[in-house]
């Protein structure tokens, strides 16, 4: 193996060294998932589900589950750093094989919730 030089960018996850350790971030990546969706000005909210929320099987289907199952395919690898988003991802991943239109009311407003959070990322400790 080759040392290529301190970390700084790989596989979607900026590193940024700190005098406490090192800070990982998918902020980048974030904004290609929210221009994939068209949210780029989309207006953020303060969490990634609604208080109270129940999915369920009604409903009209939804018009593009190719593009459903793209964005929560993409969301789900946001989670190595987000781990506040988790549980939500979960909550649309039980309704991959058949998609209503409230579960991509549901993803989106995930999105318009990495869009106001786009600083956040998972800082590791140095021992």
């Amino acid at each position: 193996m080759t040392d290529l030089r301190p970390l700084n960018y790989f596989l979607g996850i900026s590193a940024t060294r700190t005098t406490t350790g090192l800070f990982l971030s998918q902020k980048q990546y974030a904004a290609e998932i929210l221009e994939r969706a068209n949210m780029t000005t989309c207006h953020p909210c303060r969490t990634p589900i609604e208080p109270g929320a129940k999915l369920t099987t009604h409903g009209p289907p939804v018009k593009d589950p190719t593009l459903y199952r793209s964005l929560a395919g993409a969301l789900q690898y946001l989670t190595f750093t987000r781990s506040d988003i988790t549980y939500a991802i979960q909550q649309i991943f039980f309704f991959m094989h058949d998609t209503r239109e409230q579960h991509f009311h549901a993803l989106k407003r995930i999105l318009q919730y990495i869009q106001g959070t786009t600083n956040l990322g998972l800082q590791l400790y140095a021992s």
